[in-house]
């Protein structure tokens, strides 16, 4: 298995990943539609130098993806911050450490890129990403708010 930044020609698997996250309403099979929405993201994301979208690949297939956005900052003597969003991993693929790799390539860029903290949300109440995300060594350190507009 690898973990890379994605390229382009991964859009159409990481779109497919990330209907485990559960946001969208089409529910129909494993054929992803490339909206002009999605490619216009996609190309605004891969033409920011703060944003990476990491895959993990085995045998030419995506497995597993996450996104990564370093957050400029003036407070921690201007030391950025990043966000990690959307980790997935292919159902068939879950619980061989494919999350942990793609957590653990992240927090490294973060820390090459002078980060003084990554963040995270997850939407799991029932423990096991609580659990997963603990083991990594993140802590359940702060409240969070969220106003969807």
């Amino acid at each position: 298995m690898m973990i890379r930044a994605a390229i382009r020609s991964d859009l159409g698997a990481i779109l497919r990943l990330l209907r485990e996250l559960g946001d969208t309403t089409d529910t129909q099979g494993a054929q992803v539609r490339m909206s002009s929405a999605a490619v216009r993201a996609w190309t605004r994301m891969e033409n920011d130098p703060d944003r990476t979208v990491l895959v993990a690949e085995e045998r030419g297939q995506i497995i597993g993806t996450l996104d990564l956005v370093v957050v400029a900052n003036l407070t921690h003597d201007a030391q950025p911050w990043a966000i990690v969003d959307n980790l997935v991993v292919a159902p068939e693929a879950r619980g061989v450490g494919i999350g942990r790799a793609l957590m653990e390539d992240a927090v490294d860029r973060a820390t090459r890129a002078g980060c003084y903290k990554a963040e995270l949300l997850s939407h799991d109440s029932g423990g096991g990403a609580r659990a997963f995300y603990q083991a990594l060594g993140f802590d359940n350190s702060t409240e969070g708010f969220r106003r969807y507009l």
